[in-house]
């Protein structure tokens, strides 16, 4: 006899819900995405719901990865479509993914001995309004909107000290293709650089790069 943990991709997991419930069967699905290929023209926004109320233990994933960073959104669809509880809808991409992976003793849940993995929302985190304040990861915060906003002020700060610096030096912005070796022109051209080498850190690349040419200047300038 096989057991079924969890059936991925399952956008018509709503017609057989009562088996899989019987079964012990998972489901993991797409929250309202239907119809952009043959095999899921039976798919509905209504699947999660239904197969939750078959007492099914629902998640919600997706494939795509800029989808994925706000799934929270996709979970409030159960609410919307089929009346999900939000406590309930909010499982559906934290508390049962986890269980599907068999590692829910680990994360899913604010609970003691787990984890430290959570966001600070600054709304209701099925709201089209929340806004990601803090990021946590194992007890350690990764992120701090407080933090970011200030590093964009100070990045700001940066940009407009050396447009300061680049008025002041009169020197001409040198053309696409100029050789880069050439002290006579020290301020960057149209920076083609991160798109054409295909630059996974173009932010990191351009701020070292004014910042060299910066130095380079105050040095000329002694």
């Amino acid at each position: 006899q096989i057991t079924i943990g969890t059936f991925q991709h399952i956008l018509e997991g709503y017609k057989v819900a009562d088996e899989m419930a019987k079964h012990g069967a998972m489901g993991s699905a797409f929250s309202d995405w239907w119809a952009y290929k043959v095999e899921v023209i039976d798919a509905i926004p209504y699947g999660g719901a239904l197969m939750h109320q078959a007492g099914v233990v629902v998640s919600f994933n997706s494939d795509d990865s800029e989808l994925a960073r706000h799934l929270n959104q996709e979970a409030a669809k159960a609410v919307k479509y089929g009346g999900v509880a939000p406590e309930e809808a909010l499982k559906f991409v934290t508390l049962n993914p986890a269980r599907q992976l068999r590692i829910d003793q680990y994360v899913g849940s604010l609970e003691a001995g787990k984890h430290a993995d959570f966001v600070v929302w600054n709304e209701e985190p099925l709201s089209t309004f929340a806004r990601c304040e803090q990021t946590w990861i194992d007890g350690r915060r990764y992120f701090s909107r407080d933090e970011d906003e200030q590093a964009q002020q100070q990045a700001m700060e940066m940009r407009n000290t050396l447009i300061q610096k680049i008025l002041v030096s009169n020197r001409k912005m040198k053309e696409i293709g100029a050789d880069d070796d050439d002290p006579a022109a020290l301020w960057p051209r149209r920076d083609e650089y991160c798109i054409r080498s295909g630059h996974d850190d173009a932010v990191r690349h351009l701020r070292e790069q004014a910042l060299r040419r910066a130095e380079g200047l105050d040095d000329q300038n002694r």
